[in-house]
């Protein structure tokens, strides 16, 4: 019995040491392609994905996980400040 709690402490804590960091660094490659491509598309797809990133990375307190998240929301950021067609949708500019 001794070991299978050992077993599952050595599960969690591999499990808890990656959490976050795969959204995360998916994210970031989603906003890289909104900022360089189509970023009515992959920009949302990127801020979905951040978010459920940094809440899982949170709620297991990885830092690292949190500072890649940290860094899709500034690419996100920048992707939404890049297109001017997800400005238009959200009303933030008006056409002449």
């Amino acid at each position: 019995m001794n070991q299978k709690t050992e077993a599952q402490a050595i599960a969690d804590a591999i499990t808890k040491k990656g959490a976050g960091k795969t959204a995360g660094i998916i994210a970031c490659i989603l906003a890289i392609c909104g900022i360089l491509f189509l970023g009515i598309v992959f920009v949302p797809l990127a801020a979905i994905v951040a978010l459920v990133g940094t809440i899982v990375a949170i709620k297991n307190t990885n830092l690292s996980g949190i500072a890649i998240c940290v860094l899709a929301w500034i690419l996100v950021l920048i992707g939404l400040v890049t297109s001017p067609l997800l400005l238009g949708v959200l009303g933030i500019i008006s056409g002449a």
